[in-house]
């Protein structure tokens, strides 16, 4: 009889782990959307660490048992050790993890050794991250997709080919990968939780915490991340125009010129494709949060006039590089 209940038992702990990390997936034309429980953990307690060492401060509000603490503090600490200093993005180490650990068919049973200790620490606190926290954080990761999703399969398309248009770059073939995770990345400069992504191949990482007040803005930021591998700061069409333009002008490029096109670009086309759905979005995300505030006057007239095909890219660019020196 006992024997029959440890067996019984051992059914009910396997059922409900592997229930607590399975992986909510959806795709589009575009798009392969995956929850992932792993993944989630980690830039939990990425981010937990970051501001912690950071910013003197913390995203955890529960009360926790002295043993869940101490297994929680063991992690915390390794990660302030060893990980908070890395960036999500542009740490080579963070995007080789990263692609490895939101593999669809990845349960951890076979760990490269570069990454044991790290995912010894993920699984120390997994039974904390599974009752504590998984269960909110999956749902508003999974009601994220839910909620726009039927929008992106709407306005996808008409995105794509517009986007493609301005900056005369193709799409990438194959659905480009999101990651939806709970929390996202921060920096020392602004400690808010942002959407990233790391090119070739496209892999776009969108959190949701802040990210939903306004609705389409989360459209937006999968949009813009999603646009990355089309401009590039010194190749491609955008980004090689613009340096032709400083060198034959013999001046500085005003700084990630580049990147306030891709704000201005896929603002505008999102702002439009929400509108002709019957969304109302006043103002972009660029507005809203006066990203490259000191250019936007300037985009506002010469990306406008380019985007209507009134002037050419150059001549554009040429008008608001003169304004920004003024």
């Amino acid at each position: 009889m006992k024997k029959q209940l440890l067996i019984f038992g051992l059914l009910v702990f396997s059922a409900a782990s592997l229930s607590a990390q399975s992986n909510y997936q959806d795709t589009t034309k575009h798009y392969s959307f995956q929850v992932n429980y792993w993944f989630n953990l980690h830039h939990f307690l990425w981010l937990e660490s970051f501001m912690n060492v950071s910013k003197d401060s913390t995203i955890i509000s529960q009360t926790l048992s002295k043993v869940s603490q101490k297994k929680l503090d063991i992690s915390l600490a390794y990660y302030r050790e060893k990980l908070a200093s890395q960036d999500l993005r542009t740490s080579d180490y963070m995007t080789e993890f990263k692609h490895w650990i939101t593999k669809g068919d990845n349960d951890l049973s076979m760990v490269p050794s570069e990454f044991q200790a790290h995912v010894d620490m993920l699984k120390n606190v997994s039974d904390i991250y599974q009752k504590y926290f998984w269960p909110s954080h999956e749902k508003s990761c999974i009601n994220s997709i839910k909620e726009n999703i039927g929008l992106i399969r709407k306005t996808e398309e008409k995105f794509v080919d517009e986007i493609t248009t301005l900056t005369r770059q193709f799409w990438q073939s194959e659905k480009l990968k999101v990651d939806v995770t709970y929390v996202g990345k921060a920096t020392k400069w602004n400690p808010r939780n942002l959407p990233y992504t790391s090119l070739f191949p496209t892999h776009v990482v969108m959190n949701t915490v802040g990210t939903n007040d306004t609705k389409g803005n989360w459209i937006e930021l999968l949009y813009h991340e999603s646009a990355h591998h089309l401009i590039l700061s010194n190749s491609y069409f955008i980004g090689g125009t613009l340096n032709d333009i400083g060198e034959v002008m013999d001046v500085k490029l005003p700084r990630q010129l580049g990147h306030s096109y891709l704000f201005y670009f896929t603002g505008q086309l999102t702002k439009k494709l929400l509108e002709e759905s019957s969304v109302s979005y006043p103002s972009t995300y660029m507005e809203r949060n006066g990203i490259f505030s000191k250019y936007y006057p300037y985009l506002d007239v010469h990306l406008k006039a380019y985007m209507n095909r009134e002037v050419t890219l150059t001549e554009a660019s040429e008008s608001i590089i003169k304004d920004l020196q003024e």
